[in-house]
């Protein structure tokens, strides 16, 4: 077990457990997921800094990936806007390059890339996680320092690895009363109207107090992968000037358990696909189409 001292309006975070790659494999994927416990397990050697940076840019530094520009820097109830790059022009080209304030960023489906996938982790990644069948996700997330999430939760299982930089991720139990959700109507019901948790209004947001003497707050080093159960709120923050991360979204039928999260999931979809909102779709692969 791994155990924090970090104190949000005088309530102390709660330990979680931390694994080995080993233990990890052992116990495998769907043990973690039915445990529906969030969990830090240690995938990767050591690394000296900038080595996975370069190895992202030299195996999908020509590939076209998603880049979401958004306002950060205070709240903002407006969409992002998302459109497409190569992913070498992020790390050379301004105004991404130079960006501290987490208007940019990369999320993107690279599920097509598997080879490349395999490639970055040193280790077949389809043997543990089934990220490409239908409605699966791997993705791939880069960002400068500055980059602040809103308090959110996924509605798929998330394992998520640190390649470069670290991040911190403040974690809680899933559930909808004490999160004050923002907006079920315009497909916001998986975020919170309380925007940040380490600077909560508890006067405004009272129930919230109770979900935060639940909370697990990690910081993810480099080579380590976070398990983060579908519901499970959480807000993440860059703590350092380059992140570079693959996750591993997958469906599940805990899902069917949870009916408030399961009619979230369909009405957002719909609302995205009615809306001509980016929706995560899968980028192509070079060789697609190759014979």
């Amino acid at each position: 077990m791994n155990d924090t001292a970090s104190e949000y309006h005088g309530i102390k975070s709660v330990p979680y457990p931390r694994l080995s790659l080993d233990e990890f494999l052992t116990w495998g994927a769907d043990s973690i997921i039915r445990a529906d416990v969030p969990a830090v397990i240690d995938v990767l050697p050591p690394a000296e800094p900038g080595f996975h940076q370069a190895a992202v840019l030299e195996k999908l530094g020509d590939a076209t990936v998603a880049l979401v520009r958004k306002d950060r820097s205070k709240e903002n109830e407006t969409r992002a806007e998302v459109t497409k790059i190569p992913l070498r022009d992020y790390f050379e080209k301004e105004p991404y390059k130079s960006n501290r304030d987490g208007t940019y960023r990369i999320v993107s489906n690279i599920k097509n890339y598997s080879d490349t996938i395999n490639d970055l982790l040193g280790f077949d990644a389809t043997k543990i996680f089934n990220y490409q069948a239908p409605l699966n996700l791997a993705n791939i997330w880069v960002n400068y320092g500055g980059m602040r999430s809103r308090n959110h939760f996924d509605d798929l299982e998330n394992f998520n690895i640190q390649l470069e930089g670290r991040k911190r991720f403040v974690v809680m139990p899933p559930g909808f009363k004490n999160y004050y959700i923002r907006s079920a109507l315009r497909g916001y019901a998986n975020t919170s109207k309380s925007v940040r948790v380490d600077n909560a209004d508890l006067k405004r947001y009272p129930r919230l107090a109770v979900a935060l003497s639940q909370r697990r707050d990690i910081v993810l080093e480099p080579g380590q992968m976070l398990y983060l159960p579908m519901g499970w709120w959480h807000q993440v923050d860059a703590v350092d000037q380059l992140n570079i991360n693959i996750n591993f979204w997958l469906s599940d039928p805990k899902m069917f358990r949870r009916p408030l999260m399961l009619a979230d999931s369909l009405y957002k979809a719909a609302f995205r696909k009615v809306n001509g909102l980016y929706n995560l779709q899968p980028e192509k692969s070079p060789m697609e189409g190759v014979k």
